[in-house]
């Protein structure tokens, strides 16, 4: 579908489009985004129309490349694409990612949450019908599907929004979306399920994760406000930690999607992806203070 929309419109209007976007943004002043806690804004990258929606939902990276997910389930695509770190090139593209079956059989159609590992990126994909939960892996060079496991519904009652590979102790985390007061652990080799990690709060609208150390990192989006989080979660405890918080300023307002956490040689750590609903997506890069 995205193939077609990008096909149907001549790419002199596509660049008006990107460049009236830019030129909107450098006018109207939301204000600077603004951060309480132990992180500190490093850098912003701004995308636009095509880009935008190729990177509104997941974030995930192997230090070299960033991978994204996109979704728009009214006009029915689901995109993964690859871009360099430091040019922010788009190498690879994928705007069907999910498969023709999950589509057909369940009417899969939501990427959210990645993860990247091992030469391996990890998706959580959701069905309309929010019941038929699915992990799918891709071939990270060329985006394309490998392997897909099936969740247990039971466990995750409104769908599957993010995923988030262990690699040293060797598991995947998922949580549902609403009221998450335990992580769901999958055998990493099997992608059986394993255990519950139970918090010591809970938490509620986490839209991505990732694992750095010993401690689960966690973007939540808080509802009806600017005001999101970073959360961490240690994996030996569960204890639940807030440890900043992100007002970012959007006329039509923000909506915090994924991240992902890896040293960059900036010195920022923590990557979010910010929906800004007026102009597109915003990469921000964060230092961690701590």
């Amino acid at each position: 579908m995205l193939s077609w929309i990008l096909n149907f419109f001549p790419q002199e209007l596509i660049a008006l489009l990107v460049a009236f976007c830019s030129v909107l943004t450098g006018v109207m002043d939301f204000g600077e985004p603004t951060v309480t806690g132990e992180i500190e804004l490093v850098s912003e990258q701004k995308l636009v129309f095509e880009d935008a929606m190729s990177a509104g939902q997941g974030i995930t990276t192997d230090g070299e490349y960033w991978y994204t997910s996109g979704t728009m389930t009214a006009v029915g695509f689901a995109v993964l694409a690859k871009w360099d770190a430091r040019t922010m090139e788009r190498v690879a593209f994928n705007p069907n990612a999910i498969p023709r079956d999950l589509r057909e059989q369940h009417n899969s159609d939501h990427i959210g949450g990645i993860s990247y590992y091992n030469g391996k990126l990890y998706a959580a994909v959701e069905n309309k019908e929010e019941n038929h939960p699915c992990i799918v892996t891709y071939d990270p060079d060329k985006l394309t599907v490998l392997d897909v496991y099936h969740l247990p519904n039971e466990f995750l009652p409104d769908g599957v929004p993010w995923c988030a590979v262990d690699g040293e102790r060797g598991y995947l985390y998922v949580s549902p979306f609403s009221d998450v007061d335990a992580i769901l652990v999958f055998d990493l080799d099997t992608m059986a399920f394993d255990h519950f990690l139970p918090l010591s709060e809970t938490v509620t609208r986490i839209q991505g994760g990732e694992v750095y150390g010993d401690k689960l990192y966690l973007s939540y989006d808080a509802q009806n406000s600017n005001a999101d989080q970073i959360l961490t979660v240690d994996l030996g405890s569960g204890a639940v930690t807030s440890i900043a918080t992100r007002t970012v300023p959007s006329a039509a307002g923000n909506e915090a999607e994924g991240l992902t956490v890896c040293p960059m040689p900036d010195g920022s750590l923590i990557h979010v992806l910010d929906y800004d609903k007026t102009v597109g997506v915003y990469l921000r890069s964060y230092r961690y203070t701590d």
